[in-house]
């Protein structure tokens, strides 16, 4: 099942409950988590909390619950840190060896009022080496270290080292601050054999009621009760949580000074809609477009189209709202022609950990577009209206979509791109036009995304606009005469077979 989480405001009224209640479970978590990594029993530590805290078991099974996903998701950051850090050493290096043979081919120059390109190329390698070092350290540190769970932040924590460049004019504000933050929110989790899905806090319909710790019956009564707490987008798919007996966990977090309440549950079962013998509608997605074909079940193209996007200088308001209008337009496609939609499943980890390498454009690319962002909301949009999402392997997409399908259709390179990716969700193979195998050497035991590879490096530097040149087909022309040219002079052992 899917879990959804709807959010609305609290009034004012609740600021002085929800302080309190945040304040003491931060500090029962805190607490919670130093007992836990003294290797204390679980069992034993609820029992003594229930009576030195003076609150119930399922509140203690929250303030757990919360706590191991921390941890948990600490122990995930921290891999990735590990990771990250990896895949930054080995592009670094890959980019000072290609850097060192670019000086090696060089000629030598003497230059006096201007730095020679070989002495700028030399130091550009130099700084590259230093920032190597200092990865390679930071591994080592990283591997050595055990993770640590910071309660509050560590961004906020390190401020109070440099409290001028933060903008805190004592330490006195600083730790205002910091008690703040470790207090700003609570959850109460639910479960299916509690009255309203949660024996903490339920949703009736005068309001929600929250069951008070003792320690501060005396102030707020056994349940204190928030009135006319209503969800201004998705109150009927709470109602429907409610009236089957599905679990409700309510989270209250304190932005600035307004408190809101974010209810989670999960989405009932969807019956499936979309089949692959209706088709399959790949998408190709690009910082400023979104190209997608439908294709019918035996991969033959029937419609296609582009959804232009701009989410370069947005804010995250703007570009939720961008993405969430694209996806809209997608799912609709698939709904109508009720079919599956294939889009690529990339890593995106490893291309940003090595972008800097890659060059300024690039780099904007990968951080302006919100492809996890994309992929999250058509995961959402496509389960509540039954569309199965399949993600399948990227390669050579691009490089098939311009040399097969680009001029045979009229397509654009996006658009071609997409239908590669919804052929090869129906497992279509994809193999060289006769006019570029003659440029390759043909080996029939060998898998097809081999000769691809070939290809690929043979059509390195091409401009797209070329694929679509009809007359005298300029791109196979130019690299048959290069080709032809090189065997002449006996200077390329390159060979070919052609089909």
């Amino acid at each position: 099942m899917s879990k959804i989480t709807y959010q609305t405001l609290l009034n004012t009224e609740v600021t002085e409950f929800c302080d309190l209640i945040g304040g003491f479970f931060g500090k029962i978590e805190r607490d919670l988590y130093k007992d836990l990594e003294k290797g204390k029993k679980l069992n034993y530590l609820k029992k003594s909390y229930q009576i030195k805290y003076g609150i119930n078991a399922r509140q203690f099974n929250s303030i757990h619950i919360i706590l191991k996903g921390k941890i948990a998701s600490r122990k995930e950051c921290y891999k990735s840190q590990i990771k990250q850090t990896e895949l930054k050493i080995k592009g670094l290096e890959k980019t000072i060896e290609t850097e060192k043979k670019k000086l090696a081919k060089l000629p030598l120059s003497c230059g006096r009022n201007q730095k020679s390109v070989r002495s700028k190329l030399r130091f550009t390698i130099h700084q590259k080496q230093r920032k190597l070092a200092t990865l390679k350290d930071r591994l080592v540190t990283l591997k050595k270290n055990k993770p640590s769970l910071v309660f509050g932040g560590k961004k906020l924590w390190y401020a109070q080292f440099n409290l001028k460049e933060n903008g805190y004019s004592s330490h006195e504000e600083w730790l205002k601050d910091w008690q703040k933050t470790r207090s700003s929110q609570f959850t109460l989790v639910g479960s299916k054999d509690e009255t309203n899905g949660n024996q903490n806090c339920q949703l009736l319909p005068q309001g929600l009621k929250i069951r008070v710790p003792p320690c501060y019956e005396s102030i707020f009564g056994k349940y204190y009760l928030i009135e006319n707490v209503k969800f201004s987008y998705g109150q009927s798919d709470v109602n429907y949580a409610l009236n089957n007996q599905q679990a409700l966990t309510f989270r209250f977090v304190k932005k600035g000074e307004k408190w809101y309440l974010y209810c989670s549950f999960d989405l009932p079962e969807t019956p499936i809609i979309s089949y692959r013998k209706n088709g399959m509608l790949g998408i190709d997605l690009n910082p400023n477009i979104i190209g997608w074909s439908y294709v019918d079940n035996e991969g033959n193209l029937k419609a296609k189209g582009q959804i232009k996007i701009n989410v370069r200088d947005k804010s995250t308001n703007q570009t939720t709202a961008i993405i969430g209008d694209a996806v809209k337009k997608l799912v609709k496609l698939a709904y109508q022609y009720e079919c599956p939609i294939s889009v690529e499943n990339l890593d995106f980890e490893r291309k940003k950990a090595t972008m800097k390498e890659e060059g300024v454009k690039y780099s904007r690319m990968l951080s302006n577009f919100a492809y996890s962002c994309f992929l999250d909301m058509l995961n959402s949009c496509a389960f509540k209206h039954g569309i199965e999402v399949i993600k399948v392997n990227p390669a050579f997409s691009s490089l098939i979509g311009l040399t097969k399908f680009m001029r045979l259709y009229g397509l654009s390179s996006d658009t071609a791109a997409a239908l590669v990716l919804a052929r090869r969700a129906l497992r279509k193979k994809e193999s060289i036009p006769t006019n570029y195998a003659r440029l390759i050497q043909v080996d029939s035991s060998r898998h097809v995304w081999s000769f691809w590879n070939a290809l690929n490096k043979k059509l390195k530097g091409v401009k797209r606009h070329s694929f679509f040149s009809v007359s005298n087909r300029e791109v196979e022309v130019k690299l048959l005469d290069e080709l032809h040219s090189n065997r002449f002079n006996s200077k390329s052992k390159d060979t070919f077979t052609a089909r």
